[in-house]
């Protein structure tokens, strides 16, 4: 088990376990508003926690007019130019 599934686990338990478990917990001691606040706070933070932990470092911009092109055609001939 590496860093990333531990992470991974966290996210896990505290976006939904511990969400609903303080959700039910507050709802049940008579604050039903603010238990339903419970619920967007806790799944928002944990979308927030993966943009900012696995999102945000990938690199999602257009790659610079220099670099050479990995994808484009081979610069050997194929079998038809022999």
């Amino acid at each position: 088990m590496d860093r990333g599934d531990i992470v991974l686990a966290l996210a896990l338990l505290v976006g939904i376990a511990l969400t609903g478990q303080v959700a039910g917990l507050v709802e049940s001691a008579g604050f039903e508003g603010v238990g339903s606040l419970v619920w967007p706070i806790g799944y928002g933070s944990v979308v927030l926690a993966a943009w900012f932990v696995w999102i945000r470092p990938m690199d999602l911009g257009s790659r610079d007019p220099d670099d050479t092109d990995i994808w484009g055609p081979d610069d050997e001939g194929t079998d038809t130019d022999r």
